[in-house]
């Protein structure tokens, strides 16, 4: 795959898991406002922004993986 491939695959995985991670953790009542993310007037606490850098790291490494099966992945 080309590098411009790789990126957007990249960039659209991160994104799709990333919003399922989201959706999961404000469903389980998570975070400290249900708004967050949706009004720019609700600021994140500590451990708001702890589970948003958890989220992105699962996310990147996941993704990553995705990307690492699809590359190896022969038919």
């Amino acid at each position: 795959m080309s590098k411009f491939t790789n990126f957007i695959l990249f960039n659209g995985f991160i994104y799709v898991i990333y919003m399922g991670i989201d959706k999961v953790l404000t469903f389980l009542g998570v975070y400290s406002n249900p708004k967050l993310g949706e009004d720019l007037s609700v600021m994140p606490t500590n451990g708001d922004i702890a589970w948003i850098v958890c989220n992105t790291l699962i996310s990147g490494i996941l993704t990553i993986y995705i990307l690492y099966k699809i590359k190896t992945f022969k038919a």
